[in-house]
């Protein structure tokens, strides 16, 4: 017998975002949150293409980059987009155009053995969120799939998903599509498995019950101070100049170890925060940063816990 996860043509619809009919339609904080879980993806809730806006192409190497801003990689990728634009679709001329940006583009990259894919651009009809230029439900490719002129060709392209799909618990699978509204910050934080469950794990702890998504309906307090809990990972001030980079490396097999916190040459204990604070790339010149560290992360995590907890009417 056949299942949906065995069908390639239905995976590699929602490869672009297209296909999926949700059935709860929410009207804050989104429409897109509450899916029903669908067999045809790891874990049941498909990350890669929420909306209009919110998509993820991380594990394209999409911010392995050497400018990780908001600014310059909207710039890049909509300069790419439009190059790709006026590309003919043969493939000497696709290949040609991946050659001009990886010479243009490439110098620098904070992981050298994580591939930037260059033909990651923005695509919709408003070009609102990050995709595939080589898909054939792309502009201009005439439904035509040229994925396999990619690095690492068209089945890895259409069959892989990361491990927060298949490890975050469906709960904070749903809150992340729901709170999340552009693709730049969802596409950071979606695959940053362990911190997202530190995280949320701490909340739990205090609210003592699990986060769901209902809590946050008609409460855009909640849904505000989970997003600037969130904010963290493009925020964090405590980021040490050897690691300047938002890219992280989450496949299974990781090359690239974030660096322990040397709690002794600090002259204290582990902080109970370690796992956030080694996620998020830490480096404290004293223990006055330490705490000042632990305050931050402590002060977001008790306003969304505290913003969720009110009661709703």
């Amino acid at each position: 017998m056949t299942t949906d996860m065995n069908n390639p043509k239905k995976t590699d619809q929602l490869k672009y975002g297209i296909g999926e009919q949700r059935a709860a339609m929410l009207t804050e904080p989104s429409p897109h949150g509450t899916p029903e879980l669908d067999s045809s993806v790891p874990g049941g809730i498909y990350l890669c293409q929420v909306d209009e806006c919110v998509s993820c192409g991380a594990c394209c190497g999409l911010y392995n980059v050497a400018d990780t801003s908001r600014d310059h990689m909207t710039a890049m990728l909509a300069e790419r987009t439009d190059q790709f634009a006026a590309v003919p679709r043969t493939t000497g001329a696709i290949d040609a155009f991946a050659d001009r940006i990886q010479a243009t583009q490439y110098s620098q990259r904070p992981f050298e053995q994580f591939h930037h894919c260059p033909f990651t651009g923005l695509i919709g009809p408003q070009r609102s969120r990050v995709g595939c230029l080589l898909h054939p439900m792309a502009d201009g490719n005439q439904g035509v799939d040229f994925r396999g002129l990619s690095y690492y060709g068209g089945l890895a392209c259409r069959t892989y998903f990361c491990p927060a799909t298949q490890h975050l618990p469906v709960r904070y699978k749903q809150i992340l599509r729901s709170i999340l509204r552009e693709w730049y910050l969802y596409g950071l934080v979606v695959t940053e498995r362990t911190l997202v469950a530190a995280l949320f794990e701490r909340i739990e702890i205090l609210l003592d019950r699990p986060l769901d998504l209902s809590m946050l309906r008609r409460n855009p307090t909640a849904v505000h101070r989970l997003t600037e809990l969130l904010q963290l990972k493009t925020q964090w001030p405590y980021r040490p100049r050897a690691h300047d980079t938002l890219c992280h490396f989450f496949f299974s097999y990781p090359p690239y170890a974030r660096p322990a916190i040397d709690y002794r040459q600090l002259g204290t204990e582990v902080s109970p925060y370690d796992t956030i604070l080694v996620e998020l790339v830490s480096e404290f010149a004293s223990q006055e940063d330490l705490r000042c560290a632990e305050a931050l992360v402590d002060t977001r995590i008790k306003a969304a816990a505290a913003a969720v907890s009110v009661p709703l009417f």
